[in-house]
């Protein structure tokens, strides 16, 4: 193929874009998978979707600036990676808002493999129907070489239907994370609009992100139908890389770790003696009148009762219980429910009804909540204790 003409190469500002957003998925991918101190199954999946948009990049970046025809092992080698971009996203949704991974988790990327195996046919094609296929999606004008395939690399047509099939596989993917991110602040009675932690913030990004990584590329394809316009959302993946580097990187807390005083707590007027009178008047509400029980049930309104202002009384649970608002509720939550299930009317509730009766909409939320506190869903738990075990 050496005496072929070339398209020239094409190193301009969406390239140099591209490549900064690979090199920054490259090293991020590092640090949660490689440099951390401990590897949790979140950073692990968050290492491994960086690695995957960062497979998507680099084939882009080659393609686009026609550096592909120095390794044109590497034309459509991220067709698959398109089936596992969404479950990895839900998986890291999984791991903030239930702890862990599920077992059925696992089966879902099934999709990813067997469509891997599909590819290999292709892959092990000539390079010149790798050169037909790059310049048929990067350079239309040029003519392709003659050749004929020696076998079908696409028996299925699966490949003809990729885009879309990957479109789907990324907008069920996306519903089912903003499902889960909806269930979640519905257990912790918060407003996905208004979330009050940080944590909350954060996990209310990965979901936006994806919608809009969907939303973006449908409306390029949209305009390209022969796949030129990849620069495109290339351009928009890498620009989520590099949002995801920020947010790495100011939540890390690189100066003064340990040091550091959280900033909403600097012009604190909380003193020891404030502190405990708090965090006794919390425990007789509680205990008392069993405020938690009601859906609607929120900080303001505890600081209401308490007779103080959220400020103070966020820091005062935070400080004073070793947890947040949302987890001192779900605990109180969770032990009312287990005085239910233990008695003999509790033998006999649906478990809605149980999860209405302790401040609950949801029974989705309130297994969720019950499992991740007693380390068995309330069903079990009923059976458990009910047989006297």
């Amino acid at each position: 193929m050496d005496h072929l003409t070339m398209p020239p190469l094409r190193i301009d500002l969406f390239s140099i874009f591209i490549f900064l957003g690979l090199m920054q998925a490259v090293y991020l991918g590092l640090v949660y998978l490689v440099f951390s101190a401990k590897r949790t199954q979140n950073l692990i999946l968050q290492g491994l979707l960086l690695w995957g948009i960062g497979g998507f990049l680099l084939e882009i970046f080659m393609m686009y600036s026609g550096l592909i025809s120095y390794a044109w092992f590497l034309v459509d080698f991220s067709e698959p990676l398109g089936f596992l971009i969404g479950p990895l996203f839900y998986g890291v949704i999984l791991c903030l808002t239930r702890g862990k991974l599920p077992v059925k988790f696992w089966p879902q990327l099934v999709p990813f493999f067997a469509y891997t195996l599909y590819m290999i046919p292709f892959w092990a094609l000539p390079d010149e129907a790798k050169f037909n296929a790059w310049i048929s999606a990067y350079h239309p004008e040029f003519s392709r070489l003659d050749f004929t395939q020696p076998y079908p690399s696409d028996p299925l047509l699966l490949r003809e239907y990729v885009t879309p099939l990957t479109l789907i596989s990324v907008a069920v993917y996306g519903l089912l994370c903003l499902r889960e991110v909806s269930t979640f602040f519905s257990s912790q009675n918060a407003s996905i609009w208004n979330p009050v932690t940080e944590a909350q913030k954060r996990l209310r990004i990965v979901p936006f992100i994806l919608v809009t990584i969907l939303l973006f590329v449908t409306v390029v394809k949209i305009f390209n139908l022969e796949d030129t316009g990849d620069h495109w959302y290339a351009a928009y993946i890498a620009f989520t890389v590099y949002l995801t580097s920020f947010l790495h990187i100011r939540n890390s807390n690189l100066e003064h770790a340990d040091l550091k005083i959280p900033e909403k707590y600097q012009n604190s007027r909380l003193d020891p003696v404030t502190q405990r009178e708090l965090i006794e008047k919390v425990k007789q509400i509680l205990e008392r009148d069993k405020s938690y029980l009601k859906s609607d049930f929120s900080l303001p309104n505890l600081a209401k009762e308490a007779k103080t202002n959220v400020h103070l009384l966020s820091q005062a649970i935070n400080e004073g219980f070793g947890k947040t608002f949302f987890e001192l509720t779900a605990e109180y939550r969770v032990m009312e429910a287990c005085q239910i299930l233990k008695s003999e009317e509790g033998a006999y509730l649906k478990m809605e009804e149980v999860a209405e009766r302790v401040g609950y909409n949801s029974k989705s939320s309130f297994n969720t909540v019950f499992k991740k506190h007693v380390g068995m869903p309330p069903s079990e738990f009923r059976k458990t204790v009910q047989s006297g075990n």
